[in-house]
């Protein structure tokens, strides 16, 4: 270590600078504060102590992990109160969060995170009687908020996450940005109910990001109490077609620029015509627009032509639309679908923008699947064997839906345009025409080195057999496997099957539903390293 000391201190400042940039700013403070007075010097320095994160990030389930306890009793006890006059940002994990803000002052604080926060500290840090949080209440601008959704309550924790996001607009007196409960797994987030009482009104409110139950919370957040609201990023559980007020719901909205409506739970045409469309067309002066959604029963595709008749006609000053949008068609209301290429005609006036189009038909419907470049978002559902390929860096979570079955060559094809996918969902009950564990045949091998949670609940029994028997698939450390037990138990032969050594360490846990009837002894004989969870949903 002296050694590595003795080099570091030969090389200019500029160079470690660029060094210690590499690093997490925790990492460069707990571990070169103290070492001499030349890197201690520059440990120092602003672009190390201005942002802060006192937490670790956990692969697993994208939630916040604490430090070490030597590590936050260092910060603590020496280095925040060294260095708390400088920070403008401060990230902290729910345990450690009234530790460090009780360590020093912060008088420059602008940036709060408070990260994975359980229901009771959410209580009580937000509670009238708390001291801690009213030291800040007029010098935080920007507040992020993210809260601990392990326990299956999410009735109640709605109720406590929607009492707090009221109380915000008492305590933060100068908040400009607010990023509450936005949800990093959709499928996973709890979604509020909102009903503001009149007080709660906020003139200096620029941004919003928040995860909400219904159409008519998108409609009390634009009810003027936030009357200079200009970016405003939602997350809806539902859209339905639900009678609104109708004056409210003429009121134009000219101040709002950049908008993002994501829902990823299937809504109606209906609720597409008179939600969603009636809402945007408010939004007169809207620069940007963000549209993720999925339309069951149309009468037909929604295309080019629609989204220029029905939205961006109304918004003059829109220069930025980016989109993904799913719609289907059933025969009950057409026989007569129409080719991809009719659908990429629509799409010829969209200057600013590459265009993906999709279309897939089977027995009883067909779905059209259009979406705009680059591609940003990290859910890409309802991938069929007509997936039309290319690389998504930003998707972490895929779902896989076909009623014809995947091949070898699909699952290779799937590696490679999602090499950071994380969480893998396939819904297949076609069994593979084509057993690729086939000693004769000599194919790729299939890495999904990043995949962390793997549901097979909704597949026929050669896709759990593709994944844990077959030597063409590799299985990534630490997975997290969702299966029924039934087509656990038939593919291991009763767990008597041989498997690798290798195969059976990686399974890190196996999730079954709480309806499943399972053996946990043959289970804990045949996968003696992987905890077992009963449980709906991934956890």
């Amino acid at each position: 270590m002296t050694d590595l000391l003795i080099q570091l201190d030969d090389l200019p400042d500029e160079i470690l600078t660029f060094i210690f940039k590499k690093l997490y700013n925790y990492e460069v403070l707990y571990s070169l504060m103290g070492v001499n007075q030349r890197i201690n010097r520059i440990a120092h320095d602003r672009i190390f102590t201005r942002h802060l994160r006192l937490l670790e990030y956990c692969r697993i389930d994208d939630s916040s992990l604490p430090l070490s306890d030597p590590i936050l009793d260092r910060f603590c006890s020496t280095i925040l109160p060294t260095i708390g006059h400088q920070i403008e940002t401060l990230y902290l994990e729910g345990t450690s969060i009234e530790r460090a803000l009780h360590a020093t002052n912060y008088p420059n604080l602008n940036n709060l995170g408070l990260c994975d926060i359980d229901d009771k500290l959410a209580r009580s840090f937000f509670s009238d009687t708390n001291p801690l949080i009213h030291v800040f209440n007029n010098q935080i601008s920007s507040l992020f908020i993210n809260f601990l959704n392990k326990e299956n309550d999410p009735y109640s924790k709605s109720i406590i996450y929607a009492s707090i996001f009221t109380k915000i607009w008492t305590i933060f007196t100068n908040l400009r940005c607010l990023e509450f409960n936005s949800s990093s797994s959709f499928r996973d987030g709890v979604f509020i109910s909102i009903i503001l009482p009149e007080t709660a009104i906020s003139s200096t409110l620029l941004e919003l990001h928040v995860d909400v139950c219904n159409m008519m919370d998108c409609l009390e957040i634009l009810d003027e109490r936030f009357d200079q609201l200009r970016i405003l990023y939602i997350n809806i559980c539902h859209i339905d077609t639900s009678t609104f007020n109708k004056e409210q719901n003429e009121k134009l909205l000219p101040n709002l620029r950049i908008f993002s409506l994501c829902c990823n739970n299937e809504i109606s045409l209906g609720a597409f015509n008179e939600s969603i469309v009636p809402l945007l067309r408010r939004m007169i002066n809207l620069e940007e627009l963000d549209l993720n959604i999925i339309v069951q029963h149309c009468e037909k595709f929604i295309d080019g032509d629609i989204l220029k008749k029905d939205i961006m006609v109304h918004m003059p000053q829109l220069y930025k639309f980016t989109f993904n949008i799913y719609s289907t068609i059933t025969y009950h209301y057409q026989t007569n679908f129409p080719l991809n290429e009719s659908i990429e005609k629509t799409f010829k006036s969209f200057s600013n923008n590459q265009i993906t189009t999709c279309i897939d038909h089977w027995e009883s419907d067909s779905q059209c699947h259009i979406y705009s470049h680059p591609y940003h978002w990290k859910i890409y559902h309802h991938i069929t064997n007509n997936f039309p390929d290319g690389l998504f860096n930003s998707v972490t979570q895929i779902l896989l839906f076909d009623e014809y079955p995947f091949e070898h060559e699909f699952f290779l094809r799937i590696s490679r345009s999602f090499p950071f996918m994380k969480q893998l969902t396939i819904v297949n009950r076609k069994a593979q025409q084509i057993k690729s564990n086939n000693d004769n045949q000599i194919l790729s091998i299939i890495e999904y080195s990043n995949l962390i949670r793997l549901d097979l609940s909704y597949v026929h029994d050669d896709y759990v057999e593709l994944f844990l028997f077959n030597m063409n698939m590799s299985l990534p450390n630490n997975l997290h496997l969702r299966v029924h037990y039934k087509s656990l138990e038939r593919v291991t032969r009763c767990f008597t099957r041989y498997m690798t050594e290798i195969k059976r360490t990686k399974i890190a846990a196996l999730l079954f539903s709480p309806m499943d009837q399972i053996d946990e002894y043959h289970i804990k004989n045949y996968f003696p390293y992987t905890c077992i969870h009963r449980t709906y949903n991934f956890i």
